[in-house]
């Protein structure tokens, strides 16, 4: 009897080692599975295609993946939007999840401009922005604020006329207005890896 008595309390010792060993693997996986958390971007305002103000108080609460590009460009940027519209189709039921297109030519890029550009890619209301303003603004949100131009410029010169942008990133931002991950938006495979982490940053 007494060795049953300890069998069972045996039993029951090892039985709650391999429920909390379980518990604390599925913890660390969770925590490990989690995106990675940059840098908040920071506050912003520019003028949509609309022509109204738009900046970052109309995402709060948002997941939104931002671009940097303009309207005359015959290189990268069409691609990158053609794959902004696979993120747009894979998202548009779900008014949670936005995207912001930031021109880097504001002179030549104008809310009436963009208005007529962003119906080469069926863009929806409510459901992706494109955005000019000032250039200074736009270079530093772009160069500092998300970090997509690898060559630094003397203060005194960004936002000049000799200072241009252009990335082929994809940026996505959480509910919070951090930044979880850069994408390359030329490369399919890369912008399916980026529906899969929205729909992760969704379920957190």
């Amino acid at each position: 009897m007494r060795y049953w008595h300890h069998f069972v309390l045996s039993l029951a010792g090892v039985t709650i080692v391999i429920a909390l060993t379980a518990a604390f693997v599925h913890f660390r996986n969770e925590k490990g599975s989690r995106l990675p958390i940059y840098w908040a971007v920071p506050n912003f305002q520019l003028i949509a295609h609309d022509g109204k103000p738009f900046g970052l108080k109309d995402l709060k609460g948002k997941i939104w993946v931002a671009e940097f590009f303009f309207a005359s460009c015959a290189g990268i940027c069409p691609i990158m939007n053609q794959n902004m519209m696979e993120v747009q189709k894979a998202f548009a039921n779900n008014p949670d999840v936005l995207i912001v297109s930031i021109t880097v030519d504001p002179k030549n890029d104008t809310p009436e401009i963009l208005r007529e550009y962003r119906q080469n890619f069926d863009a929806m209301d409510g459901k992706w922005f494109f955005l000019t303003g000032d250039k200074k603004a736009i270079y530093q949100l772009a160069r500092h604020g998300f970090k997509v131009a690898a060559e630094e410029v003397p203060p005194q010169e960004e936002g000049g006329p000799s200072d241009f942008i252009h990335s082929d990133r994809f940026v996505l931002v959480d509910r919070q207005g951090r930044i979880r991950g850069f994408y390359n938006g030329t490369d399919k495979e890369q912008v399916r890896k980026l529906i899969a982490d929205i729909k992760r940053l969704l379920r957190e």
